[in-house]
Order: structure tokens, then C-alpha cells, then sequence
């Protein structure tokens, strides 16, 4: 029961932290469609990412877990295609200056955005396993 009670936070806060991240994530007027890409992201964690590590061992160990962000890019673009009101648009990133290390600003288009938001619910569901376990 810990195990789903883990895999549910790490799915909360790895959407909280992408949709805070990249502003442009819009899941339409539905409530329930928060529910559904909540879900999803926890099947993905729980059901298929076990199963595709297993069978794309060898790529797995090549690309250093890149499996996980693959799997939460087609997520993300089966959300856009089937879910009524979920898009993510373009981002216009302001820049930032964390303790001297300057991020300069950028423009991500829609398709950049749309890997950025997978890249950054990917590194925090690293993350938050790392601590948890």
C-alpha cells in the first residue's frame, strides 16, 4: 500500500512541478481531465515503465533510463491527441539568475515545450524515487 501511496505523490508533484515550470500546460474546463493526466502519468510509472525497462534492457542501459522520458513524451502527445481540452502551448521562457548562474531566455515552440514538460516530469520522477527509496 506504501508503494501506490508513493508512486501517487511522486505522480502529483511531478505534474504540479512541470505545470509550474512551463505555465502553458492547459487542461481544458473538465476537472476530471486533472484526474486522468494524474493517472496516467501513475499507470506509466507503475504498469508500463517496468515493462518496457525489461524489454528494451540493452537501450535502457544505453541511453541511461531514457526509456522513462520516451514513455512520458507519448503520454503526453496521447493526452493531446484523446483528451478533450488538453494542450500545451508554446513558452516564452523570461530567463532567470539563480545565485550567479544565468539562464538566458529562450522561446520554446510548441514541440519544444511539449518535450521540455516530459524531460522535467522524467527528472522528477527520478528524483523523488531516489529520496523515497
Amino acid at each position: 500500500m506504501r508503494h501506490y501511496l508513493k508512486a501517487i505523490i511522486i505522480a502529483v508533484l511531478a505534474y504540479y512541478i512541470a505545470s509550474t515550470l512551463i505555465p502553458t500546460i492547459n487542461l481544458g474546463t473538465d476537472p476530471q481531465n486533472l484526474l486522468v493526466v494524474i493517472g496516467g502519468i501513475l499507470i506509466t510509472q507503475l504498469i508500463l515503465h517496468p515493462i518496457f525497462s525489461l524489454v528494451l534492457l540493452p537501450i535502457n542501459i544505453l541511453t541511461l533510463g531514457g526509456v522513462s522520458f520516451f514513455l512520458n513524451l507519448g503520454l503526453i502527445y496521447t493526452f493531446m491527441k484523446f483528451l478533450p481540452g488538453f494542450s500545451i502551448g508554446a513558452y516564452n521562457f523570461p530567463g532567470a539568475n539563480i545565485q550567479g548562474f544565468i539562464l538566458p531566455q529562450a522561446y520554446l515552440n510548441q514541440m519544444m515545450a511539449i518535450v521540455a514538460v516530459a524531460l522535467i516530469i522524467t527528472l522528477v520522477q527520478k528524483v523523488l524515487h531516489l529520496i523515497f527509496e
